[in-house]
């Protein structure tokens, strides 16, 4: 079984970083889209999400829930902050 993309980003793979980019963002870009009101705070935002998730990642726990869940409640949670 593939280790879950977080758990390598929490271990430094760099390319698992730039497979969660690939795997996330077109949700995390849709999300900060809908929140933010012009594209250049919906691009800040993206960035800020993605240094979140980074610097979480090591906390996801996948007995808990899916990885899309993880990611989505940090951008959620930034994009109200």
């Amino acid at each position: 079984m593939i280790e879950p993309v977080l758990a390598r980003i929490a271990k430094g793979d760099s390319a698992a970083v730039a497979e969660c980019l690939d795997e996330f963002g077109p949700l995390v870009w849709s999300l900060a889209r809908r929140f933010s009101p012009t594209l250049a705070d919906a691009e800040d935002a993206v960035q800020e999400i993605f240094m979140d998730v980074w610097k979480a990642a090591a906390r996801f726990d996948p007995q808990r829930g899916s990885e899309r869940a993880f990611v989505a409640t940090i951008a959620r949670r930034r994009l109200i902050d």
